[in-house]
């Protein structure tokens, strides 16, 4: 085989693209594994080297990911994120043509670790209300998120539909607060069990944590973000520019 069909397209560019065409059209689901490279290569009528050439066009676009031993399986959606910039995470990703959904998991009020008391300047043992959300593009999970609130804030927070109505308007509109200044650290961490059942993960899976301290106009932390996403659906974007640099 020489690769090409009638001498210009590259026959792993339309192998790609019927593949491609599977995924987005839903017929791949994020998690489905695909057959096996030589069967795929027999199905498609190509030598395995034209087959691997059209699966490393689908993983630079991160629309697959291959697990050594394992196999090769369609990636979950993941989320460029831009660390410079405060966004709201469902607003960015419909910006971006994504359709995202928001499933209200529960309201409580408990007393939080000294990380969030900290934070949010509460006395020891202050009570905080916990609002747990779970984000999903396209019917997937995507993100776990887990907001504290004083409990001054909680009280006006918890009489609101917070199943038809996001957070930020609750706070903006009702009660008056416009977050305008954030603080964030993301690291690294393995999912608990609870975390990973929402997500629809293993328990111990890599995945990315989030701490997010809002503010507001008056400087006063309003606000304290707890989110997770899995590893494999999630990718940190900067732009740098060097000093110095002529070209």
């Amino acid at each position: 085989m020489n690769g090409k069909i009638n001498g210009r397209v590259p026959r792993y560019h339309r192998i790609a693209e019927a593949l491609r065409g599977r995924i987005r059209g839903g017929e791949l689901q994020p998690g489905a594994r695909l057959d096996n490279q030589r069967r795929l290569a027999k199905s498609f009528g190509v030598t395995l080297m034209t087959l691997r050439q059209a699966l490393e066009l689908l993983d630079r676009e991160h629309l697959i990911t291959r697990r050594h031993g394992l196999g090769t399986f369609v990636a979950a959606p993941s989320i460029d994120y831009d660390i410079l910039n405060l966004r709201r995470f469902a607003g960015d990703l419909q910006a971006k043509g994504e359709h995202v959904a928001t499933r209200l998991l529960g309201t409580r009020f408990a007393v939080p670790d000294r990380r969030i008391t900290d934070a949010l300047g509460l006395a020891p043992r202050a009570r905080v209300l916990v609002v747990e959300r779970l984000r999903l593009v396209d019917g997937h999970p995507m993100s776990l998120q887990r907001s504290f609130l004083p409990g001054r804030i909680g009280d006006e927070v918890i009489r609101a539909d917070l199943v038809h109505t996001p957070l930020h308007q609750v706070l903006e509109f009702k009660l008056g607060l416009v977050i305008e200044r954030a603080s964030e650290t993301v690291s690294a961490v393995r999912l608990g069990r609870s975390e990973a059942r929402e997500l629809g993960c293993r328990a111990g899976a890599p995945a990315f944590e989030s701490e997010r301290v809002s503010y507001d106009a008056g400087g006063a932390s309003v606000v304290f973000d707890r989110v997770f996403i899995p590893g494999d659906r999630f990718r940190i974007t900067r732009e740098l520019h060097y000093e110095g640099a002529t070209s």
